[in-house]
């Protein structure tokens, strides 16, 4: 009889459970948010690419944002798509890459969420997601891509037509670039993928570049070109010089992740040096030049210099003592040391103080470290100061005037007594004319010579011992590449072979 009452009163429960259930209002009930039903992302490169997507709710959709991370950067961008209002939103974005400002190498890799809003104030953000920015000039008769990729670790290339074995070259000689430095820079410096994307022609080449890294380069051979920010490497593979520049180039891509920081770049000098150190397939160019700068006393101050020279002689003389040191540091402090170096970098030290923390030497102390490793005198930096030039006097201006004034003083050690104005006799109806501002005399004061030296020779930009070097700001990119907003143009192979004509003319003048 128990069973039978405890059976009945559960089943009681439970009718009214269902009832009350059933009974409850349906404006309680919370209403269905976003939903994001469909979309697509289509490469129209150069041009950029376009997003179209469809969006539902109960309510209707007030807003459908996309926000991306290009690449490796650390910020985002974004951008709303416009759609046809209400509870089915289908909305269409157009992303603009073909200006300098907005240029996204092809190849990159795109990472992208939608934000989805409606009037009820419900909101969606999808799983992340990503897509590669492929040159979408290539494609067959049905619109499908003409590019291929292979791949190894880390490494991606992509290549179209029949060049597999050059594409095998190129990757190979990528692995066999990193599996050389990362025991120097640690494993973390490939934990995020590298995009190459190769091409047969200049051309082809060319067009894919940055508009204004196109229009410079069109009378020159660019090899190859990285994104250091995007991750992104353009090899031109059927350049004499693919290999070497691969390997060149790739590395700039790690040194910008391990060693960049938010507010300061890796200055040229370490940036160029660890990608010649690291070059599988180097050229003797840079040797021939440093050999030719040290017997020819034209050594540069590299260290303190912020960009590389203009010069096409000096960018390989550059190249040359650049690979030079970071050899040096490598070989005499082991490659731990320039591991924490590159740490203390990331972390947004000046490049004096991180030196001093791992090397127990500022700037001044490795350069003169280097140049008594390779036999050279010792830059006196003490005489190359920048001197402020000698002030020249200047006379004070006076008021414009119709009554004739005296000569205005002269201000400052040259100082003259004031010139009086011989008495004139007036005519019954004189013109009124103002007299001029006297103009400063010509004669300036000697200029002392370390205020005009040279570019070659210039004065380094802050005191060696004492001072920290300039801090600069910005994300930058590759030290002899453009970054994506413009920067720097690529000498280092651009130059090369003006550079070499220029040393072995002044070799033979001097034989």
């Amino acid at each position: 009889m128990a069973s039978i009452t405890v059976r009945y009163l559960v089943g009681a429960a439970l009718v009214l459970l269902a009832g009350a259930v059933w009974m409850w209002p349906a404006s309680t009930a919370r209403a269905a948010g976003p939903v994001l039903q469909w979309h697509e992302i289509v490469s129209e490169f150069p041009d950029g690419f376009r997003v179209k997507a469809r969006a539902t709710s109960d309510s209707a959709i007030t807003s459908i944002q996309l926000r991306l991370r290009i690449g490796q950067q650390v910020t985002h961008a974004y951008d709303y798509l416009d759609y046809s209002p209400g509870k089915l939103a289908e909305g269409e974005l157009f992303w603009r890459t073909n200006t300098g400002s907005r240029y996204i190498a092809p190849g990159t890799i795109i990472r992208y969420t939608f934000e989805i809003e409606d009037s009820a104030g419900q909101s969606l953000t999808t799983k992340l997601q990503e897509f590669v920015y492929f040159d979408a000039r290539f494609v067959d008769d049905e619109g499908n891509s003409r590019w291929q990729e292979l791949s190894d670790g880390a490494v991606t290339v992509a290549y179209k037509g029949p060049v597999k074995k050059r594409a095998e070259e190129v990757l190979r000689t990528i692995t066999e670039t990193l599996d050389k430095m990362i025991p120097i820079m640690g494993p973390e410096s490939v934990e995020e993928p590298i995009r190459v994307t190769m091409y047969n022609n200049v051309k082809e080449m060319l067009e894919a570049l940055p508009p204004k890294s196109a229009a410079i380069s069109r009378e020159l051979i660019t090899e190859g070109q990285a994104f250091v920010e995007y991750g992104t490497l353009l090899v031109l593979g059927g350049g004499r010089l693919a290999l070497g520049t691969a390997s060149h180039e790739v590395m700039h891509i790690i040194t910008h992740r391990v060693g960049a920081s938010v507010i300061r770049r890796v200055p040229s000098w370490l940036s160029e040096g660890l990608s010649e150190f690291a070059n599988v397939d180097p050229g003797y160019a840079y040797d021939i030049a440093l050999d030719f700068a040290i017997e020819t006393d034209r050594l540069l101050p590299h260290v303190y210099m912020p960009v590389m020279p203009g010069d096409p002689e000096n960018v390989i003389i550059f190249y040359g003592q650049a690979k030079s040191i970071v050899r040096m540091m490598i070989g005499v402090f082991g490659p731990e040391k320039m591991r924490q170096f590159m740490a203390n970098l990331k972390t947004g030290k000046n490049m004096d103080d991180s030196l001093i923390d791992v090397y127990g030497v500022d700037r001044a102390g490795l350069d003169a470290m280097w140049r008594t490793s390779i036999g050279a005198e010792v830059l006196d930096v003490t005489s190359r100061r920048a001197v402020r030039p000698t002030a020249v006097p200047q006379r004070v201006p006076l008021l414009y005037s119709l009554t004739p004034q005296a000569q205005s003083e002269v201000v400052g050690d040259q100082a003259a007594e004031p010139t009086p104005t011989p008495t004139s006799t007036p005519e019954p109806e004189p013109t009124p004319t103002p007299i001029p501002t006297p103009t400063p005399d010509p004669t300036a004061s000697p200029v002392p010579e370390a205020a005009v030296a040279a570019p070659t020779e210039a004065a380094p930009t802050t005191a060696p011992a004492s001072q920290s070097e300039p801090q600069q700001t910005g994300s930058g990119g590759s030290a002899c590449n453009p970054s994506p907003g413009g920067g720097p143009t690529d000498l280092g192979f651009l130059a090369l072979f003006v550079g070499l004509a220029g040393l072995g003319l002044r070799r033979k003048r001097r034989g």
